[in-house]
């Protein structure tokens, strides 16, 4: 069993040591490797957005969106980090809202779809079951709620849309419902982004993206050692 949690952890954890290692690598070794100033590092996260075209930041908030692998990466990178990068252009800033969240829109269908064709198998290998099954009675509760909050944050949306799959929930309900809500919350975040992204950064720098690493693995940590299981009443 703890072999196990061991596993899950180092799995799910994978990411951000890796970046915090490479962080480590680089500025450990900063007396050989000319390394960028604060504001350096700032055009740098910029320019990477500004050179990519529509289509990739189209494929990323896919990504991040998707069961598989946006479960493993913290939700709303790619919105913040493309609204950030516009420094305040307007149409810009609409342009990347709406690719991203078609993209959004195009990942929870095939998270609905993985639910709603039973590919447990999957679920299971990933070990969301518990997850999973966290949304099933707020979905059948009340359904439009639990999809429109759960889209503040996108690895917590892709787990209800599951759930909204397996309770066989009409698609055409569940999309409705998600258009709404990745409407809303996007542009609620861009809102938010546009006047405070570039200020956050100028404030923190790389510190800020370092505190967001340990931050994630902080919580991997707590859900796989420290988080108490749920005890059912008639266990």
């Amino acid at each position: 069993m703890y072999k196990t949690k061991i596993k899950k952890f180092a799995r799910e954890a994978s990411i951000p040591l890796i970046l915090l290692a490479v962080y480590y690598f680089f500025f450990h070794f900063q007396k050989f490797i000319s390394l960028p100033s604060q504001d350096g590092f700032l055009d740098l996260i910029r320019n990477f957005i500004n050179t990519q075209n529509i289509f990739v930041i189209f494929l990323i908030a896919v990504v991040e969106g998707g069961l598989i692998l946006g479960q493993y990466s913290p939700g709303g990178i790619v919105i913040f980090l493309s609204i950030i990068s516009t420094e305040g252009n307007i149409p810009q800033i609409v342009l990347l809202l709406s690719v991203i969240s078609l993209g959004y829109l195009l990942a929870y269908s095939l998270d609905y779809l993985l639910g709603y064709y039973g590919i447990e198998a999957i679920i299971r290998k990933l070990g969301l079951e518990r997850k999973v099954e966290k949304y099933r009675k707020p979905l059948e509760k009340n359904a439009f709620s639990t999809i429109f909050f759960s889209c503040a944050e996108t690895n917590i949306a892709s787990l209800v849309a599951v759930t909204s799959g397996l309770l066989k929930i009409p698609f055409k309900k569940f999309f409705s419902y998600t258009i709404i809500a990745v409407i809303f919350w996007n542009t609620f975040w861009a809102i938010v982004l546009y006047f405070f992204g570039n200020a956050i950064l100028s404030i923190f720098g790389a510190t800020y993206l370092i505190i967001i690493l340990i931050v994630w693995i902080a919580l991997v940590f707590y859900k796989n050692f420290l988080k108490r299981e749920l005890v059912s009443p008639n266990s």
